[in-house]
């Protein structure tokens, strides 16, 4: 699942390089890792926290626009933006 994660958010930041958002070169060395706490999800990304420097934004507007990027996924019921820039995403019990 951590795989699938990342190939969605890969396709969100393509998308917002095209756009213009983030810089075409930028290469954006993140994390998708298990989350702590389950009140926070099942996966979390630290992409735009370190992504928004590079771009020269506000990682929790960053990460508005990364969610709104992000192709629908039959496996995720939910992304949330916590913290400075986290995102979290809470995916389907069945896929456990």
């Amino acid at each position: 699942m951590k795989k699938r994660l990342e190939a969605l958010l890969e396709t969100a930041v393509s998308a917002l390089k095209t756009e213009g958002v983030l810089p075409v070169d930028l290469g954006i060395p993140f994390q998708v890792e298990r989350t702590r706490d389950a009140k926070h999800g099942d996966f979390a990304s630290n992409l735009a926290m370190v992504a928004g420097k590079a771009a020269r934004a506000i990682p929790r507007q960053l990460a508005e626009r990364i969610i709104a990027a992000l192709p629908v996924d039959s496996a995720v019921t939910k992304v949330e933006i916590a913290g400075p820039g986290f995102l979290n995403f809470h995916l389907k019990t069945s896929i456990f």
